[in-house]
């Protein structure tokens, strides 16, 4: 009862858990498997700990299996283990028991192991004496199988004391036919009316002045909203290593001195030897070649036009066969290209609607028509596009391939990509051309719909880095600032310099990239160190090279901000409040909403077919006060003042259609009911959280 109450702290909502709480006990059960705890633990819930031995196997884990960066997948682990350890002690204290039929059943259920040939029995279904019997070779003969067994038997109980919660949870769920009636009027009773809004910038600002003391005592009304946790502004200069044009023309050089053949003695052969240029280079070596001397290896591909990176695509795909362009610098590389070879309609864009037969090439099992009759049907389609039929829509309806749901669109291709006879077909024949070719897969009905001539460019490419010399002016001019703001304010200093500042601000501990500038968690550790203070400095070096110095501006504790901190923010909301209360006082008599609109200099608006689901008013936006007390008054009446989101509104209610009753909401009692399943999960989990003290020490470790 504890739980559901909390649940309806939470929300009106009560919806099955499904995904991050299953998930997270699947994960338990894999990594419980071992676990030595011989540190301090890195979470704390309630009663159970979990240290660091555990919780790193589950970071390593996720950042294997889902490519998340390390500070990504120890947030995304901390919400699994958090919630695992959670619901398992809930479940304890519940009593949730699962016994062998329960494990059966699951098993039965589960089409990983039902499926399973070696645990079916001669009917096909499921025999639990085979699983037992493998399980038993497993303990006798595979003893680290059986332990990788044993952990998902765990998981697997994990999950059926899940779906126990579920169904208890499920209990609290129910929609009665008030509340179905009540969502069906919510979205069809319809009410014209006519309004008055007078916008609270009519007050001018100098007549509502705001003192420090209204923002302390907002800030105090409203603590709960501007609770934070700690946080750090940040400032810094980056030092960025990037070669100078000095050091792109030492590279330019080295480029330039294969564009011209070389002569060299050989002291094994005792001959001069001749080493070929980029331009002389026999296509047979040409990939040997770019592969020696280009930090990019050779492509052995035919490419359009758009598909050319560079910059001088268009002199590149003009080039005549065998000429040489460069060098020219092309994002990060100075290059040197020949083109190797042209293709005129070298690639194309076609569409398909395949049509497989029995024992064709990849054909389902689904398909049955023999060859004959593909062929026959094949025909039919191709009459019916020709006819005008359209393409895509006679694709996805009876095309066999996995291009159907594309409507038989296909990536550009070379003559390579395809089989023979598809390819023979689409680069013999002009755009638009239509057909059937028999191909290994069944017939296809082919319509080409475009070409574009190709080339193949031969480049070798030098990655443009900074020389030794200006690494080490970079790194002279970042250590010098680093001593200097110890005698001088920092962003002075920058300015003085010439430096470009940067600021960050509200960086939280576990923060791992940082804008404009990536993967900083080194920077962020060190802001939170417990003896770091407000203008400590550190210069940090770049994984791409160079450096930053880092100064901390602020620090921002936890709890609640100080007037100062918030002012900006809390004196926009205390200036709107006081206009409210100067705009009701200034609200003479009136009779009719014309008195209102000229007393004001306002007009008067209409907002027809208004509902109390959308709260929107035409003219207005959403205003869900207003709306609703239209829909309290009656008819001609009009309105005292209602205090509104972007002013105050005067309105007088026209027409009121209330929406046909139903004989049955059944439909909107299933819609309500699907709408609770599918949004609720976390918030029973948060709940069941709520229930224990969390002790979060993951910044001690990451």
């Amino acid at each position: 009862m504890a739980i559901l109450g909390k649940i309806r702290e939470r929300s009106i909502f009560l919806i099955f858990i499904i995904g991050m709480a299953l998930l997270a006990f699947v994960f338990t059960g894999v990594f419980d498997a071992s676990s030595s705890a011989s540190q301090d633990p890195v979470i704390v819930v309630g009663e159970e700990e979990i240290d660091i031995d555990e919780f790193s196997r589950q970071v390593e884990f996720v950042e294997r299996n889902y490519r998340m960066s390390t500070m990504q997948a120890v947030a995304f682990a901390y919400d699994q283990s958090t919630n695992a350890k959670a619901f398992k002690q809930t479940f304890d204290a519940l009593g949730l028991y699962v016994g062998k039929n329960h494990i059966e059943q699951f098993l039965k259920a589960d089409p990983n192991f039902s499926n399973d040939p070696q645990f079916q029995g001669q009917d096909g279904s499921f025999d639990t004496e085979l699983f037992a019997d493998f399980i038993l070779d497993l303990r006798q003969n595979n003893p680290q199988g059986f332990e990788q067994w044993k952990a998902q038997e765990s998981s697997i109980k994990d999950n059926i004391r899940l779906k126990q919660y579920q169904d208890m949870v499920n209990v609290g769920l129910n929609v009665t036919n008030f509340e179905a009636k009540q969502n069906y009027e919510l979205q069809n009773n319809l009410a014209d009316l006519d309004y008055v809004r007078i916008p609270y910038d009519i007050i001018s600002d100098s007549l509502a002045q705001v003192t420090s003391k209204d923002i302390a005592s907002y800030i105090k009304e409203n603590a709960d909203n501007y609770e934070r946790v700690a946080s750090r502004d940040l400032r810094y200069v980056m030092f960025s290593e990037i070669p100078t044009p000095e050091d792109k023309i030492v590279i330019q050089n080295e480029l330039r001195e294969l564009l011209v053949e070389r002569r060299a003695f050989n002291e094994v052969s005792k001959q001069e030897e001749v080493f070929p240029s980029l331009a002389t280079v026999t296509e047979n070596a040409i990939a040997s070649f770019i592969n020696e001397y280009s930090d990019v290896q050779y492509q052995d591909a035919f490419l359009t036009k758009s598909e050319l990176s560079s910059n001088y695509a268009n002199t590149l795909f003009n080039l005549p066969v065998g000429e040489v362009f460069g060098p020219y610098e092309d994002q990060g590389y100075s290059k040197i290209s020949r083109l190797v070879s042209r293709k005129n309609g070298g690639k194309a864009k076609a569409r398909h609607i395949l049509v497989a037969y029995k024992g064709a090439a990849r054909a389902s099992e689904t398909v049955t028509r023999t060859k004959a009759e593909a062929k026959r049907e094949a025909s039919k389609l191709l009459s019916s596009v020709k006819r005008g039929g359209d393409f895509t829509q006679l694709a996805r309806t009876n095309s066999d391939g996995p291009s159907a749901s594309n409507g038989g669109e296909l990536p550009e291709f070379t003559s390579e990509d395809m089989v023979a006879p598809f390819s023979n077909f689409v680069f013999n024949n002009r755009i638009g051309a239509l057909g059937v070719v028999e191909t290994e897969f069944g017939f296809h009905v082919i319509e080409v719909q475009d070409k574009k001539d190709v080339v193949k460019l031969a480049t070798v490419a030098k990655k443009l880095i900074p020389s030794e010399r200006t690494s080490n002016q970079v790194f002279t001019e970042a250590t010098q600032f680093e001593l200097d703001v110890n005698q001088t304010d920092f962003k002075e200093l920058a300015t003085l310099k010439g430096y470009g500042l940067k600021t960050i601000n509200d960086v939280k501990v576990l923060d791992e990239s940082l804008p404009a500038i990536g993967n900083q968690r080194q920077v962020v550790r060190w802001a939170f160190e417990e003896d770091r203070k407000a203008l400590d400095v550190k210069r940090f070096s770049l994984s791409s090279g160079g450096y930053i110095i880092v100064q901390i501006a602020k620090l921002n504790n936890a709890g609640t901000p100080s007037p100062e901190e918030v002012e900006g923010d809390v004196s926009l909301k205390v200036l709107k409040e006081k206009k409210k209360a100067l705009l009701l006082k200034q609200l003479g008599n009136y009779t009719t909403l014309e008195d209102l609109a000229k007393q004001f200099d306002v007009s008067v608006s209409t907002s027809n077919a208004v509902n109390r689901f959308t709260t929107m008013l035409a003219g207005a936006a959403k205003e869900p006060g207003v709306v609703g007390a239209v829909f309290g008054m009656r008819l001609n009446d009009i309105s005292k003042p209602i205090v509104g989101e972007s002013g105050v509104y005067v309105v007088q209610l026209k027409a009121l259609n209330k929406a046909q009753e139903l004989t049955n909401y059944a439909g909107y009692k299933s819609s309500i009911a699907n709408t609770l399943r599918l949004n609720v999960e976390t918030r029973v989990a948060d709940a069941v959280k709520d229930s224990y003290e969390i002790i979060d020490n993951r910044p001690q470790y990451y």
